[in-house]
């Protein structure tokens, strides 16, 4: 009965032993499931994140494309005006087109008239601009023919051409800012370029007046040598010497043209001037005498030479050289002795 009870229990113990194995392999399933079941559900949430951003991303553009079309539907607003325009600068009246105010793109004109500003006419149907009409005229001839054509008045008077050139610079009309606008006559003078009052001088001198005047020669930039002076100024028509010593400015106009040939020119219409000087504090011009006709000496061997036996003369051996023993033989003036005497003890 024992022995029976032992193998049952044995069978029953070896039974269950028997059953362990199964167990054990279903534990290792289960585990394995869960495992897959994490992995994959990480990748979902991946996926989802990136679909998420991608949504985020497309919906940026989507406003950014939005704004680009209100932007545009905006700019599509164009305002209209009539062919013909009147325009009131300062209180003066100007009749024109619009597509002469539209010809140059990048003006104050084509981004007032371009259509892209709510512009406003007054109750007589002009448009307003306020600004001195005074040089308007000017530029607006300007738009029209696209040559610049001013009058002596404003080209020889240093205060109206600044006035003139903050119109261009206002208007921003780029003919005339890049080159159109003539500069003022000597502006290139390293003498009197920056001396606008010495510049007006020399015109007013002149009389009849000059538009134009081009720097022909510089002794400090040429050499200092008369060959090269003649080489650069003979033939060119009426000139003005303008020297400078120490803090003094003088020289002379000579109304014909030089020549390396030994010859005089006759005084008519010439004369010497000072600017500055120690005798006296305004400008002076002084006149040749009536009975000299020895303006200026044309000779190969010297630079630019005033007056018979010499008022001015510029050698060889000195660039500016004042040969005071001779003053006033062709020019006459109550300065020129003391001046050119104390520029001689200067040295």
């Amino acid at each position: 009965m024992s022995t029976r009870k032992k193998n049952r229990a044995s069978s029953k113990s070896s039974s269950s032993t028997s059953t362990s194995p199964p167990s054990s392999a279903s534990s290792l399933s289960s585990s394995t499931s869960s495992s897959s079941f994490e992995h994959h559900f990480s990748m979902l949430v991946d996926i989802a994140q990136k679909e998420k951003e991608e949504i985020k991303e497309e919906r940026m553009k989507l406003d950014q494309d939005r704004a680009e079309f209100t932007i545009m539907t905006e700019k599509a607003k164009v305002m209209t005006f009539p062919k013909s325009i009147v325009l009131d600068v300062g209180g003066k009246r100007f009749h024109t087109s619009l597509d002469t105010l539209l010809s140059y793109p990048r003006s104050y004109f084509a981004a007032m008239f371009g259509g892209r500003v709510p512009l406003t006419p007054q109750a007589d149907g002009s448009f307003f601009i306020d600004r001195d009409g005074t040089h308007f005229r000017h530029i607006l001839n300007y738009l029209r023919t696209h040559e610049l054509i001013l009058p002596r008045k404003i080209t020889e008077d240093p205060a109206l051409m600044k006035e003139f050139r903050r119109e261009a610079e206002y208007y921003q009309i780029e003919g005339i800012l890049n080159g159109g606008l003539p500069s003022p006559p000597f502006s290139d003078s390293l003498i009197v370029g920056s001396n606008a009052s010495h510049r007006l001088q020399l015109l007013q001198w002149l009389g009849h007046g000059i538009t134009k005047c081009s720097l022909l020669y510089r002794a400090t930039r040429d050499n200092q040598h008369p060959s090269f002076f003649h080489q650069l100024c003979d033939g060119e028509g009426p000139t003005y010497t303008i020297i400078k010593v120490g803090s003094y400015i003088f020289g002379g106009y000579n109304p014909k043209s030089w020549t390396p040939n030994a010859s005089w020119t006759p005084t008519d219409n010439a004369f010497l001037f000072s600017l500055v000087n120690p005798i006296s504090s305004s400008s002076t011009k002084i006149e040749p005498k009536k009975q000299k006709q020895r303006g200026m000496l044309n000779y190969f061997a010297y630079g630019p030479t005033f007056g018979d036996g010499f008022d001015i003369h510029i050698g060889i051996d000195k660039a500016y050289k004042i040969a005071s023993n001779y003053v006033y033989c062709s020019y006459w003036s109550p300065i020129l002795r003391g001046w050119f005497d104390l520029l001689h003890r200067k040295g």
